[in-house]
């Protein structure tokens, strides 16, 4: 985990260091002059980047032994495609927007496509935020624990449901703002389920 400058490229920012890989553009943060941005390596890596910035920049996690959204994941990826080839992806009924780049995912190959590609591919929180704000979303509900912050710059609000006990309180908020919510499509006869 480590700031960097608001107007930094994040990805350019680690593209020659060796094993060490951007995963995650957590956007801006703080007063707003910088970004905070989550990297993914081999420890001996992270260390050795670590020890070229100013001590104590580069934060790395105690607890955590995977370097998701980076390359070092592939072998996950490769696990994954065939059951990934196998499964029917449809439609969306709802609109999907990307956390990799800022798009709205409109087919099933699409979000066939995203399933991929997360193992290994980093993800953006502005790109996903900018595509809802494209897209006139009104209210946005977090699922799990909030990341650093980052969601405060949206343009809608935002509701945190970090455990089972938000959930009376985000379906509040829905009320409270006064969203109205489209009607549910009932589910097929066959049960069967629809990605997005």
């Amino acid at each position: 985990m480590l700031r960097v400058p608001l107007d930094t490229d994040p990805g350019a920012f680690v593209a020659d260091v060796p094993d060490v890989h951007l995963s995650a553009d957590l956007g801006r943060v703080g007063t707003g002059n910088e970004r905070m941005v989550l990297l993914g390596g081999y420890r001996t890596a992270l260390e050795t980047f670590g020890a070229t910035l100013s001590p104590g920049a580069l934060h790395i996690a105690e607890e955590h032994g995977s370097a998701f959204h980076s390359p070092l994941q592939r072998h996950l990826t490769e696990f994954l495609e065939p059951t990934l080839d196998a499964m029917t992806f449809k439609q969306p009924r709802v609109p999907v927007h990307s956390c990799m780049e800022r798009k709205t995912l409109t087919t099933g190959e699409e979000i066939r496509d995203l399933f991929h590609r997360n193992p290994t591919d980093p993800v953006s929180v502005p790109h996903m935020i900018g595509g809802l704000e494209d897209a006139g979303t009104e209210l946005g509900l977090v699922l799990g624990p909030a990341a650093f912050g980052t969601f405060q710059n949206a343009d809608f609000p935002v509701v945190h449901v970090e455990s089972p006990d938000h959930v009376f309180e985000a379906m509040t908020a829905v009320y409270d703002f006064g969203i109205d919510l489209p009607p549910v499509e009932p589910a097929t006869p066959s049960g069967e389920a629809v990605a997005g």
